[in-house]
Order: structure tokens, then sequence, then C-alpha cells
């Protein structure tokens, strides 16, 4: 099997839009007022919010060939060999579902969660290359 899995999560949006809606409420509330005396305010939340919005934002996600299994493939790379992988462990607490790789020699590795697919997904791609995910509700 030559095919390479990749899985890419654009970064959030919706601090960028939280504090975009402060700026336009705060004007709201300086225009109403009159508190013009308060514009300068106005003026450096917004110039902090253009400066955040044009900061590069990083992407998560992992890539998946016939030998590695690449986590934060676009941040910070770190490629694990498919062969020293016995299994991954699912763990479900609260809301937010887990992800471990335990290792042929015991040791476990924790996987953040913002750089997996959907569980059936990461199921069916493991599956593909001989790594069983256990523990799944």
């Amino acid at each position: 099997m030559n095919k390479v899995y990749q899985f890419r999560r654009a970064p959030s949006r919706g601090a960028m839009w939280l504090a975009m809606a402060a700026v336009t409420m705060l004007l709201a509330t300086v225009v109403l007022n009159e508190a013009y005396h308060l514009m300068w305010l106005l003026w450096v939340s917004g110039a902090i919010t253009l400066a955040w919005m044009l900061l590069p934002k990083q992407i998560a996600g992992i890539r998946v060939d016939d030998e590695h299994l690449t986590l934060s493939a676009w941040r910070n790379p770190r490629p694990i060999p498919l062969d020293d992988i016995a299994y991954l462990q699912v763990t479900e607490e609260s809301l937010e579902t887990q992800v471990s790789i335990v290792f042929k020699n015991g040791d476990v590795q924790g996987i953040f969660a913002g750089d997996l697919p959907d569980l059936d997904t990461l199921i069916n791609v493991m599956a593909q290359r001989g790594i069983p995910v256990r523990d799944v509700f």
C-alpha cells in the first residue's frame, strides 16, 4: 500500500470573530454614549485585533504512510515508526476523547486531540496499516 493519509485541521477563527465583535460593541458604546474621549481605546483594541489577525496560525494534523505515523505534521513533525506501535488506546473523558499510542516496549504517549480526525476515520486508517485501536465504546 503506497497511499499516504493526511489530515489537516485549519486553525479556529472563533477567537478572532469574538475580538471583532468586542471592537464593534466598543465602537457602538463610544458613539451611543458620546464618550469620544475613549476613542483611543477603540483604536488600540482595533489595532491589536488587526495585528492578531495577521499573525500566522498553526495548522494541526497527522500524516500516515506505510512506515510512519507523523504527529503534528505541519507544526513540529514527530515521525513514529509504525513497527514500534503496538496499538492505539482510546479513552473517553467527559466530552473529550483521548487517544494514546502504546508502544511495543510498553511506553505510552498521549496524542494531542486537535491533531486527530474523527474516531471512525482514525480506526479505518490505522486498520489499513495493521494497527488496532482498542477500548472504543
